[in-house]
Protein backbone atom coordinates (compact mmCIF):
# COMPACT_ATOMS: atom_id res chain seq x y z
CA UNK A 1 0.00 0.00 0.00
CA UNK A 2 1.16 3.43 -1.09
CA UNK A 3 0.61 6.80 1.62
CA UNK A 4 -2.41 7.72 -0.04
CA UNK A 5 -3.67 3.98 0.80
CA UNK A 6 -4.18 3.04 -3.09
CA UNK A 7 -2.77 -0.08 -3.88
CA UNK A 8 0.38 -0.14 -6.41
CA UNK A 9 0.12 -0.86 -10.01
CA UNK A 10 1.36 -4.25 -10.52
CA UNK A 11 4.37 -4.24 -12.87
CA UNK A 12 6.06 -5.95 -15.84
CA UNK A 13 8.62 -7.49 -13.29
CA UNK A 14 5.79 -8.57 -10.95
CA UNK A 15 4.66 -10.58 -13.80
CA UNK A 16 7.25 -12.15 -14.38
CA UNK A 17 8.59 -13.27 -10.78
CA UNK A 18 5.00 -14.52 -10.30
CA UNK A 19 5.56 -16.79 -13.58
CA UNK A 20 9.10 -17.65 -13.55
CA UNK A 21 10.09 -15.97 -16.59
CA UNK A 22 12.11 -13.24 -17.41
CA UNK A 23 11.19 -9.55 -17.76
CA UNK A 24 11.88 -9.62 -21.02
CA UNK A 25 10.10 -13.09 -21.78
CA UNK A 26 6.83 -11.31 -20.54
CA UNK A 27 7.39 -8.11 -22.80
CA UNK A 28 7.41 -10.73 -25.72
CA UNK A 29 4.76 -12.40 -24.81
CA UNK A 30 2.98 -9.07 -25.13
CA UNK A 31 4.22 -7.50 -28.06
CA UNK A 32 5.53 -10.48 -29.83
CA UNK A 33 3.49 -13.51 -29.18
CA UNK A 34 5.30 -15.30 -32.15
CA UNK A 35 8.12 -15.33 -30.26
CA UNK A 36 7.27 -17.00 -26.88
CA UNK A 37 6.28 -20.72 -26.78
CA UNK A 38 1.89 -21.02 -26.79
CA UNK A 39 2.22 -23.18 -23.26
CA UNK A 40 4.49 -20.05 -21.57
CA UNK A 41 2.53 -17.47 -23.03
CA UNK A 42 -0.84 -18.52 -21.66
CA UNK A 43 0.88 -19.02 -18.64
CA UNK A 44 1.94 -15.49 -18.49
CA UNK A 45 -1.42 -14.01 -19.47
CA UNK A 46 -2.66 -15.80 -16.73
CA UNK A 47 -0.74 -14.62 -14.47
CA UNK A 48 -1.28 -10.75 -15.48
CA UNK A 49 -5.21 -11.34 -14.86
CA UNK A 50 -4.85 -12.50 -11.54
CA UNK A 51 -2.10 -9.27 -10.99
CA UNK A 52 -4.77 -7.32 -12.44
CA UNK A 53 -1.74 -6.16 -15.10
CA UNK A 54 -2.88 -3.94 -18.02
CA UNK A 55 0.38 -4.14 -20.34
CA UNK A 56 1.25 0.03 -22.23
CA UNK A 57 0.60 0.62 -25.61
CA UNK A 58 2.68 -1.08 -27.73
CA UNK A 59 5.26 2.09 -29.67
CA UNK A 60 5.58 0.48 -32.80
CA UNK A 61 1.91 -0.33 -33.02
CA UNK A 62 0.47 2.45 -32.03
CA UNK A 63 0.65 3.61 -36.07
CA UNK A 64 0.10 1.83 -38.54
CA UNK A 65 -0.62 2.33 -42.06
CA UNK A 66 -3.39 0.53 -44.27
CA UNK A 67 -1.98 -2.30 -46.05
CA UNK A 68 -5.14 -3.65 -47.91
CA UNK A 69 -4.34 -6.95 -46.72
CA UNK A 70 -5.85 -9.61 -43.80
CA UNK A 71 -4.32 -12.37 -42.84
CA UNK A 72 -6.30 -15.89 -42.87
CA UNK A 73 -4.95 -18.95 -40.89
CA UNK A 74 -6.90 -21.89 -41.04
CA UNK A 75 -6.59 -25.36 -39.40
CA UNK A 76 -5.93 -26.98 -42.16
CA UNK A 77 -5.58 -25.97 -45.93
CA UNK A 78 -6.84 -29.79 -46.80
CA UNK A 79 -9.94 -29.91 -44.93
CA UNK A 80 -12.84 -29.07 -47.67
CA UNK A 81 -14.42 -27.19 -45.10
CA UNK A 82 -11.60 -24.62 -44.39
CA UNK A 83 -11.32 -24.43 -48.23
CA UNK A 84 -15.05 -22.89 -48.47
CA UNK A 85 -14.75 -20.70 -45.74
CA UNK A 86 -11.65 -19.52 -47.37
CA UNK A 87 -13.20 -19.23 -50.84
CA UNK A 88 -16.07 -16.77 -48.68
CA UNK A 89 -13.69 -14.72 -47.19
CA UNK A 90 -11.33 -14.11 -50.18
CA UNK A 91 -15.16 -13.13 -51.81
CA UNK A 92 -15.81 -10.43 -48.45
CA UNK A 93 -12.44 -9.40 -48.96
CA UNK A 94 -12.50 -8.58 -52.67
CA UNK A 95 -16.05 -6.47 -52.23
CA UNK A 96 -13.51 -3.92 -50.21
CA UNK A 97 -10.78 -4.05 -52.21
CA UNK A 98 -8.80 -6.25 -50.10
CA UNK A 99 -6.23 -9.38 -50.81
CA UNK A 100 -6.47 -11.91 -48.71
CA UNK A 101 -2.70 -13.72 -47.23
CA UNK A 102 -3.95 -17.39 -46.07
CA UNK A 103 -1.76 -19.64 -44.01
CA UNK A 104 -1.96 -22.84 -43.41
CA UNK A 105 -1.75 -24.05 -39.62
CA UNK A 106 -1.65 -27.66 -39.77
CA UNK A 107 -3.74 -28.12 -36.68
CA UNK A 108 -0.68 -26.54 -34.80
CA UNK A 109 -0.71 -23.44 -32.29
CA UNK A 110 2.57 -22.78 -32.72
CA UNK A 111 2.06 -22.27 -36.17
CA UNK A 112 -0.74 -19.45 -35.43
CA UNK A 113 1.54 -17.65 -32.90
CA UNK A 114 4.35 -17.76 -35.82
CA UNK A 115 1.85 -16.18 -38.39
CA UNK A 116 1.12 -13.47 -35.84
CA UNK A 117 4.67 -12.72 -35.62
CA UNK A 118 5.41 -12.46 -39.54
CA UNK A 119 2.36 -10.63 -40.11
CA UNK A 120 1.01 -8.56 -37.08
CA UNK A 121 3.12 -5.49 -38.95
CA UNK A 122 2.29 -6.34 -42.16
CA UNK A 123 -2.02 -6.53 -42.26
CA UNK A 124 -4.64 -4.25 -40.83
CA UNK A 125 -6.86 -7.78 -39.43
CA UNK A 126 -6.39 -11.12 -38.78
CA UNK A 127 -8.76 -13.88 -39.96
CA UNK A 128 -8.32 -17.37 -37.78
CA UNK A 129 -10.78 -20.44 -39.21
CA UNK A 130 -10.70 -23.30 -36.38
CA UNK A 131 -7.89 -21.75 -34.34
CA UNK A 132 -5.97 -23.81 -32.03
CA UNK A 133 -4.53 -21.02 -30.04
CA UNK A 134 -5.37 -19.89 -26.47
CA UNK A 135 -8.05 -17.99 -25.48
CA UNK A 136 -5.99 -14.75 -23.74
CA UNK A 137 -3.83 -14.95 -27.17
CA UNK A 138 -6.84 -14.59 -28.90
CA UNK A 139 -7.77 -12.08 -27.21
CA UNK A 140 -4.12 -9.87 -26.50
CA UNK A 141 -4.27 -10.27 -30.67
CA UNK A 142 -7.49 -8.42 -30.90
CA UNK A 143 -6.34 -6.35 -28.42
CA UNK A 144 -3.87 -4.76 -31.22
CA UNK A 145 -5.44 -5.35 -34.81
CA UNK A 146 -9.21 -6.42 -35.86
CA UNK A 147 -9.50 -10.05 -35.29
CA UNK A 148 -12.23 -12.52 -36.08
CA UNK A 149 -12.96 -15.98 -35.44
CA UNK A 150 -14.66 -18.50 -37.46
CA UNK A 151 -16.21 -21.19 -36.70
CA UNK A 152 -15.29 -21.05 -32.59
CA UNK A 153 -16.14 -18.30 -30.46
CA UNK A 154 -14.05 -17.18 -27.76
CA UNK A 155 -15.47 -13.94 -25.18
CA UNK A 156 -13.76 -10.51 -26.09
CA UNK A 157 -13.38 -11.57 -29.78
CA UNK A 158 -15.82 -11.05 -33.10
CA UNK A 159 -16.82 -14.44 -34.50
CA UNK A 160 -18.91 -16.25 -37.04
CA UNK A 161 -20.14 -19.48 -35.74
CA UNK A 162 -22.38 -22.04 -37.07
CA UNK A 163 -25.29 -23.08 -34.73
CA UNK A 164 -24.32 -26.64 -35.24
CA UNK A 165 -26.25 -27.47 -31.94
CA UNK A 166 -29.57 -27.04 -33.76
CA UNK A 167 -28.17 -29.47 -36.46
CA UNK A 168 -26.89 -32.37 -34.13
CA UNK A 169 -30.10 -31.93 -32.36
CA UNK A 170 -31.89 -32.87 -35.52
CA UNK A 171 -29.92 -35.49 -36.43
CA UNK A 172 -30.61 -37.51 -32.75
CA UNK A 173 -34.39 -36.42 -33.33
CA UNK A 174 -33.77 -38.24 -36.70
CA UNK A 175 -32.14 -41.31 -35.55
CA UNK A 176 -34.53 -41.63 -32.53
CA UNK A 177 -37.65 -41.44 -34.84
CA UNK A 178 -36.13 -44.02 -37.35
CA UNK A 179 -35.77 -46.43 -34.26
CA UNK A 180 -32.76 -46.16 -33.32
CA UNK A 181 -31.82 -46.04 -28.90
CA UNK A 182 -28.46 -46.86 -28.98
CA UNK A 183 -26.48 -44.00 -30.45
CA UNK A 184 -22.62 -43.06 -30.87
CA UNK A 185 -21.02 -39.92 -31.56
CA UNK A 186 -17.49 -39.66 -32.90
CA UNK A 187 -15.56 -37.38 -31.35
CA UNK A 188 -12.97 -34.69 -32.90
CA UNK A 189 -10.06 -32.76 -31.47
CA UNK A 190 -9.90 -32.30 -28.04
CA UNK A 191 -8.54 -28.70 -28.63
CA UNK A 192 -11.45 -28.51 -31.12
CA UNK A 193 -14.49 -25.65 -29.73
CA UNK A 194 -17.08 -27.32 -32.11
CA UNK A 195 -16.24 -30.34 -30.93
CA UNK A 196 -17.62 -29.21 -27.25
CA UNK A 197 -20.70 -27.83 -28.93
CA UNK A 198 -21.74 -30.64 -30.73
CA UNK A 199 -21.25 -33.58 -28.01
CA UNK A 200 -22.92 -30.96 -25.24
CA UNK A 201 -25.69 -30.40 -28.24
CA UNK A 202 -26.11 -34.44 -28.16
CA UNK A 203 -25.89 -35.03 -24.22
CA UNK A 204 -28.82 -32.57 -23.75
CA UNK A 205 -30.89 -34.20 -26.38
CA UNK A 206 -30.41 -37.86 -25.15
CA UNK A 207 -30.91 -36.44 -21.24
CA UNK A 208 -34.56 -35.60 -22.54
CA UNK A 209 -35.16 -38.57 -24.91
CA UNK A 210 -35.87 -41.51 -22.97
CA UNK A 211 -35.09 -45.02 -23.36
CA UNK A 212 -32.18 -43.61 -25.45
CA UNK A 213 -28.36 -44.07 -24.70
CA UNK A 214 -26.01 -42.35 -26.54
CA UNK A 215 -22.09 -42.86 -25.98
CA UNK A 216 -18.82 -41.00 -27.54
CA UNK A 217 -15.79 -42.43 -28.75
CA UNK A 218 -12.11 -41.13 -29.06
CA UNK A 219 -10.86 -38.49 -29.65
CA UNK A 220 -10.04 -38.72 -33.19
CA UNK A 221 -8.42 -36.80 -36.18
CA UNK A 222 -11.03 -35.15 -38.43
CA UNK A 223 -9.83 -37.21 -41.18
CA UNK A 224 -10.38 -40.20 -43.56
CA UNK A 225 -7.75 -41.88 -41.14
CA UNK A 226 -9.21 -40.79 -38.08
CA UNK A 227 -12.97 -42.12 -39.46
CA UNK A 228 -11.44 -45.27 -39.91
CA UNK A 229 -9.67 -45.47 -36.69
CA UNK A 230 -13.48 -44.81 -35.56
CA UNK A 231 -15.00 -47.42 -37.17
CA UNK A 232 -12.78 -49.98 -35.70
CA UNK A 233 -13.45 -48.15 -32.18
CA UNK A 234 -16.89 -48.16 -32.62
CA UNK A 235 -16.49 -52.62 -33.51
CA UNK A 236 -15.65 -53.00 -30.01
CA UNK A 237 -18.42 -50.94 -28.98
CA UNK A 238 -21.64 -50.97 -31.59
CA UNK A 239 -25.12 -48.99 -32.04
CA UNK A 240 -26.99 -49.09 -34.51
CA UNK A 241 -26.85 -44.95 -35.15
CA UNK A 242 -23.66 -43.32 -35.51
CA UNK A 243 -22.96 -39.61 -35.46
CA UNK A 244 -19.46 -38.10 -36.43
CA UNK A 245 -17.73 -35.13 -35.82
CA UNK A 246 -17.00 -34.09 -39.64
CA UNK A 247 -18.33 -35.89 -42.92
CA UNK A 248 -14.19 -36.63 -43.23
CA UNK A 249 -15.01 -38.72 -40.24
CA UNK A 250 -17.94 -40.17 -41.55
CA UNK A 251 -16.46 -41.28 -44.99
CA UNK A 252 -13.49 -42.55 -43.41
CA UNK A 253 -16.15 -44.71 -41.48
CA UNK A 254 -18.02 -45.60 -43.95
CA UNK A 255 -15.02 -47.08 -46.50
CA UNK A 256 -14.05 -48.72 -43.72
CA UNK A 257 -16.93 -50.65 -43.00
CA UNK A 258 -17.36 -51.60 -46.08
CA UNK A 259 -14.00 -53.28 -46.11
CA UNK A 260 -15.29 -55.17 -43.34
CA UNK A 261 -18.89 -56.31 -44.72
CA UNK A 262 -20.49 -53.67 -42.41
CA UNK A 263 -23.35 -52.28 -44.33
CA UNK A 264 -24.67 -48.61 -43.85
CA UNK A 265 -27.48 -47.86 -43.22
CA UNK A 266 -28.55 -52.11 -43.46
CA UNK A 267 -26.21 -52.61 -40.24
CA UNK A 268 -25.71 -48.93 -39.18
CA UNK A 269 -26.91 -45.69 -39.66
CA UNK A 270 -24.48 -42.58 -40.08
CA UNK A 271 -24.60 -39.03 -39.82
CA UNK A 272 -21.80 -36.72 -40.54
CA UNK A 273 -21.00 -33.10 -39.77
CA UNK A 274 -20.57 -29.83 -42.84
CA UNK A 275 -21.84 -31.35 -46.04
CA UNK A 276 -18.85 -31.14 -47.72
CA UNK A 277 -19.09 -30.72 -51.92
CA UNK A 278 -18.70 -35.08 -52.37
CA UNK A 279 -21.38 -35.48 -49.56
CA UNK A 280 -23.59 -36.51 -51.61
CA UNK A 281 -21.78 -38.05 -54.30
CA UNK A 282 -21.26 -40.99 -51.97
CA UNK A 283 -22.53 -44.92 -51.98
CA UNK A 284 -24.73 -44.11 -49.96
CA UNK A 285 -25.07 -40.25 -49.89
CA UNK A 286 -24.52 -39.36 -46.90
CA UNK A 287 -27.23 -37.99 -44.20
CA UNK A 288 -25.41 -34.92 -43.09
CA UNK A 289 -25.18 -31.58 -40.43
CA UNK A 290 -25.44 -28.92 -43.24
CA UNK A 291 -23.18 -26.00 -42.62
CA UNK A 292 -22.90 -23.03 -45.04
CA UNK A 293 -19.06 -22.92 -44.81
CA UNK A 294 -18.95 -20.28 -47.50
CA UNK A 295 -21.44 -17.95 -45.84
CA UNK A 296 -19.15 -18.02 -42.44
CA UNK A 297 -16.13 -17.03 -44.63
CA UNK A 298 -18.00 -13.84 -46.37
CA UNK A 299 -19.75 -12.65 -43.14
CA UNK A 300 -16.23 -13.19 -41.18
CA UNK A 301 -14.38 -11.03 -43.97
CA UNK A 302 -17.19 -8.32 -43.79
CA UNK A 303 -17.20 -7.82 -40.30
CA UNK A 304 -13.71 -7.71 -40.09
CA UNK A 305 -13.27 -4.84 -43.03
CA UNK A 306 -16.30 -3.01 -41.26
CA UNK A 307 -14.89 -2.58 -38.38
CA UNK A 308 -11.13 -1.92 -39.98
CA UNK A 309 -13.05 0.85 -42.25
CA UNK A 310 -14.64 2.71 -39.33
CA UNK A 311 -13.96 3.85 -35.92
CA UNK A 312 -15.87 1.22 -34.28
CA UNK A 313 -14.41 0.19 -30.93
CA UNK A 314 -12.58 -3.52 -30.11
CA UNK A 315 -14.85 -3.53 -27.24
CA UNK A 316 -17.62 -3.58 -29.30
CA UNK A 317 -17.90 -7.56 -30.24
CA UNK A 318 -19.47 -8.92 -32.36
CA UNK A 319 -20.56 -12.83 -32.21
CA UNK A 320 -22.66 -13.76 -36.04
CA UNK A 321 -24.50 -16.83 -35.93
CA UNK A 322 -25.64 -18.87 -38.88
CA UNK A 323 -27.98 -21.72 -39.08
CA UNK A 324 -27.72 -25.12 -39.85
CA UNK A 325 -29.96 -28.00 -40.40
CA UNK A 326 -29.81 -31.47 -41.43
CA UNK A 327 -29.28 -32.98 -45.12
CA UNK A 328 -31.10 -36.18 -45.28
CA UNK A 329 -29.55 -38.77 -47.60
CA UNK A 330 -28.91 -42.67 -48.18
CA UNK A 331 -26.73 -43.22 -45.03
CA UNK A 332 -29.32 -43.41 -42.59
CA UNK A 333 -32.60 -46.09 -42.43
CA UNK A 334 -34.67 -47.79 -39.54
CA UNK A 335 -33.40 -49.56 -37.42
CA UNK A 336 -33.18 -53.04 -38.31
Amino acid sequence: MTDTGERRRPTIRDVAEAAGVAASTVSRAFSRPGRVSTETAERIYRVARDLGYRQAPVPHLGIHERTRLVAMCVADVMNPVFSAMTKGAYAGAAEAGYGVVLVDANESAEVEAKTLERFIDSVDGFLFAGSRMFDNALRHLAGIRPTFMLSRRVSGVNSVTPDTSIGMKEAFDHLVGLGHTRLAYLLGPSISWQDGIRWRALSDRCGRSLGTHLQHLGPFSPTLRGGAMAYRAWRERPTTGVIAYNDLMAIGFMREASADGCTIPGDVSLIGCDDIPFAQLLDPPLTTVRINQYLIGVNAARGLLSIVGSNTPRSDVRDVVTPTDLAVRGSTGPTS
